[in-house]
């Protein structure tokens, strides 16, 4: 049985328990090989858009790699095939909103598969629904945060902290947003994240004193994230 059925069956079940009428549940992959990771988001949102469901999240984490979305280039990585050879950074060409990014371990990933349509939020809604839920939950951890005046993603003292990248296709999203734990920074300086020249990037770990680990922030996340796209 394939990762993605499994879910999609958990999904099926927690449905039938109506446990998923009220709220989006969140579902952890573990570690994910990144093009698998897509085949299992895209079958999810069939599912989800199939059977008319509110939707869910995924969360995962990846080994150190690029992606690079639909406005980026390959361009803004700034060191050769041989650096990345050597440092086994692997580089992805994605279907989701804006430029390059990196991803690896000690960073959040959630990517919300949410039946827009259904819950009636409009595209530029939902991105403000992730900002927000992203800066209540740096919150729970004593951490200021905004997004006004900035960029998309999430920013504290200048320093972005968060970066979001969504697809919305057939009225359901796709992809969603990274947030930096306690990952290395260093890999962000090989590459021009998000096309920003120069761009200051933080974690959580530089940032409170607060005790701060995956599973926390998960529950935290999956809080805020229900209380904001319910209006709670």
């Amino acid at each position: 049985m394939t990762q993605s059925i499994r879910i999609i069956n958990k999904i099926a079940e927690d449905v039938q328990k109506k446990h998923n009428d009220e709220r989006i549940c969140l579902y952890d992959l573990g570690f994910q090989e990144y093009n698998e990771s897509l085949k299992t988001q895209e079958q999810i949102h069939s599912y989800i858009k199939e059977k008319n469901i509110n939707g869910i999240i995924l969360t995962m984490n990846y080994s150190n790699l690029f992606t690079i979305g639909k406005s980026g280039k390959k361009s803004d990585i700034l060191v050769s095939q041989e650096v990345l050879n050597k440092k086994g950074i692997n580089v992805y060409e994605s279907n989701r909103g804006g430029e390059i990014t990196y991803h690896g371990p000690g960073q959040l990933i959630y990517y919300p598969i949410i039946n827009l349509k259904k819950l009636k939020i409009k595209p530029v809604e939902y991105v403000r629904i992730i900002q927000k839920t992203v800066i209540n939950s740096l919150y729970d951890f004593n951490i200021q945060s905004e997004h006004e005046n900035q960029p998309v993603g999430v920013w504290v003292k200048g320093k972005k902290i968060s970066s979001i990248g969504v697809r919305i296709s057939k009225s359901v999203s796709l992809h969603g947003v990274a947030i930096n734990l306690n990952c290395d920074l260093k890999y962000f300086t090989y590459i021009i994240p998000c096309g920003i020249k120069d761009l200051n990037l933080t974690n959580i770990t530089n940032e409170t004193n607060s005790k701060c680990e995956k599973n926390d922030f998960d529950n935290s996340f999956l809080k805020n994230f229900n209380q904001n796209i319910f209006n709670l």
